[in-house]
């Protein structure tokens, strides 16, 4: 199924805001679930949580740095900062974030990193209408490039791509994080790049449609 992640190191409020978060949803008739978690010490684990737990959009404190819980110490970066982070792999995933302070200078130097910046004392249904309808665009979005991928690979393949196609293939790969080789001599080179290219997509395929619960 899939998810919408919250991150926050304040443990009760982080958790008060998935349950709201939860309520809207089901008014709203979503099928979209809520995961909330304390800040991870190291950038890159957010990379296999976000492929691992089917998460669609992030919801992302700024002041992560402020608590620990348990045996975790602070982190050492704010939100923006992870945000960045994530759009290097994830450039189109939904991003929001849910603060205090939403005039925050640091925050507001990075808004075109966001989806939406949200004021914890004014997160209602109507914001959450706005993160569940970006959530259907980015399944929907997807669902639809996969098929594209599909077509342009099967097309190059056969020897009948051309220079357009390989480039808008290049790109819906980049824009996927699907690995593919653009330098290829011939076509027998491109019929075996095809049959790893169809492996990732199929995996990608599976992934989607576990997010979509079909």
């Amino acid at each position: 199924m899939a998810k919408i992640a919250i991150v926050d190191d304040n443990k009760e409020q982080r958790e008060t805001n998935t349950i709201r978060l939860r309520l809207f949803l089901k008014e709203l008739h979503s099928e979209i679930e809520v995961s909330d978690i304390f800040p991870f010490e190291k950038y890159s684990d957010y990379y296999g949580y976000i492929d691992s737990e089917n998460i669609i959009a992030l919801v992302i404190d700024e002041k992560l740095y402020n608590d620990s819980q348990l045996d975790k110490a602070p982190v050492e970066y704010n939100g923006s900062d992870l945000v960045g982070y994530i759009r290097e792999r994830y450039k189109y995933i939904p991003i929001f974030t849910l603060t205090n302070f939403p005039e925050d200078q640091i925050l507001q130097d990075k808004i075109n990193e966001y989806d939406y910046i949200f004021s914890k004392k004014e997160f209602t249904i109507k914001q959450v209408e706005i993160i569940n309808r970006a959530c259907q665009r980015y399944l929907e979005e997807n669902q639809k490039e996969l098929s594209q991928v599909d077509d342009l690979t099967r097309k190059i393949a056969s020897g009948k791509g051309e220079a357009n196609d390989i480039e808008r293939l290049k790109a819906l790969q980049i824009k996927l994080s699907i690995p593919f080789s653009f330098d290829l001599k011939d076509r027998e080179e491109w019929l075996i790049e095809y049959e790893k290219q169809i492996t990732a997509l199929e995996e990608l395929k599976f992934k989607l449609e576990k997010k979509l619960n079909k």
